[in-house]
């Protein structure tokens, strides 16, 4: 009788070994094919900026950073000026009337605290993620949208500069004590604060969680304590969701409702907070698309996709 070889059929066995060799080199050509498909796809991203920002009108840039930098300097000499201009005597920081307008329009309720009595690690971190997104994402825009929508760049910059303007304006006017504050403050007899949390509020979780002060950092170099409404947080998502975002509208939403979760559940801002956000980018998009200075055609020269103001 005959025996079988302890390895199988000789032929099967050679036939699934060649049939493997050429997956894998199937795979690999594929692998270095996308590879070097990205490569490509980096280096024209990189040639259209290049393209673009030697072709871009210096005057127009400098107009449509003049707003965002007028924002930088009252948002760093907040205190400052409050002082000067005499308003931290005429206008105190208030505490209650969020809350009160919250609750008129929630039955009763305070979301934020609804939402923070559900705390715990996962929902932590996952609040702190879109806080961290946050620094970073007007920039990372800023490059898509260079990329992609050249023509679009200098309206969102003129756009982004003048939510941020606004926004501190109001908050400069009309300073506003966000939910970890008025749930934790402690006064004395004569109204005189004795203590409350830090400044990062839920976030000293996160912090402890990840075992660095990222937050605490952050919250503690802050100049604008009383800043609860308008929520910029919320609004700057917004702002990309309701001008042109990267990954599709639904996504862009889903991060906006992300924040503003999170925002509740961080104790960092009330609902109306969000809303108030939401509300004036809308409406200031609704006022740059009348008044805009910045309006372009585009132009071919030379390969590159170039404007020209109209």
């Amino acid at each position: 009788m005959k025996k079988s070889s302890p390895y199988g059929n000789p032929l099967k066995s050679t036939e699934l070994t060649v049939s493997w060799n050429r997956f894998s080199k199937s795979l690999s050509i594929a692998f270095e094919d996308y590879v070097t498909a990205k490569r490509l796809e980096f280096a024209r991203t990189l040639g259209l900026w290049q393209g673009w920002i030697f072709h871009l009108p210096l005057r127009s840039l400098v107009i449509a950073w003049i707003p965002f930098l007028v924002y930088l300097v009252f948002f760093a000499n907040y205190s400052s000026l409050r002082h000067i201009t005499g308003l931290d005597n005429l206008i105190a920081p208030n505490v209650h009337i969020l809350p009160r307008i919250e609750r008129s329009l929630c039955f009763g309720y305070l979301p934020h605290r609804i939402l923070s009595s559900f705390a715990n690690p996962f929902f932590d971190i996952l609040a702190g993620v879109p806080y961290l997104i946050h620094f970073p994402l007007p920039a990372l825009y800023l490059f898509w949208l260079g990329a992609k929508h050249p023509h679009l760049v200098l309206q969102y910059i003129w756009l982004a500069g003048w939510l941020n303007l606004v926004a501190v304006i109001i908050q400069f006017v009309f300073p506003t004590a966000p939910p970890w504050f008025a749930d934790s403050a402690v006064y004395d007899s004569h109204q005189r604060l004795i203590s409350s949390l830090p400044n990062e509020a839920a976030f000293q979780r996160t912090d402890a969680l990840l075992g660095i002060g990222v937050f605490h950092d952050i919250y503690s170099r802050s100049p604008v304590k009383f800043g609860a409404f308008p929520s910029l947080h919320v609004a700057w998502p917004a702002l990309i969701a309701a001008y042109k975002a990267p990954f599709g509208t639904p996504l862009a939403v889903a991060h906006v409702v992300w924040i503003a979760l999170a925002a509740l559940y961080s104790t960092h801002h009330y609902l109306i907070d969000a809303l108030g956000g939401i509300a004036l980018v809308l409406l200031l998009k609704f006022c740059v698309r009348l008044t805009s200075p910045f309006v372009f055609k585009r132009r071919t020269i030379n390969r590159w996709s170039v404007l020209e103001q109209v």
